[in-house]
């Protein structure tokens, strides 16, 4: 996956908006959203450590996803199952609207235990 994918996965599951991450990083959110929507679009070193910081991924993790190993060992050190993350890969490809049914789904279901 490429960075601003990346970014979005990133983003998506530390329920972040641009103008909030603007906010935690002092980065301008127009150059932010440049960075979501422009594949291959790479920030200067400084800006990407901020990102990586405040979304707490590795600057790795931004510039390679989860095709770099050290990301997955890293992910299962956290006890989190890699399927997880996978999952919120996929779903950082879908409209706002299906997006929002998921939340729904999800939200009903941990409502339910």
């Amino acid at each position: 996956m490429s960075f601003n994918e990346n970014l979005k996965e990133a983003m998506f599951c530390k329920n972040l908006t641009t103008m909030q991450l603007a906010v935690i990083t002092d980065i301008n959110a127009g150059t932010i959203s440049n960075y979501l929507k422009t594949k291959g679009s790479m920030p200067p070193a400084d800006k990407a450590l901020k990102l990586a910081k405040a979304l707490d991924v590795s600057v790795d993790f931004l510039i390679n996803g989860f095709n770099s190993k050290s990301n997955i060992e890293a992910l299962q050190r956290k006890s989190l199952p890699v399927e997880i993350y996978r999952i919120a890969q996929d779903m950082t490809k879908l409209e706002k609207d299906e997006l929002s049914a998921v939340k729904s789904v999800v939200n009903v279901m941990k409502k339910g235990k």
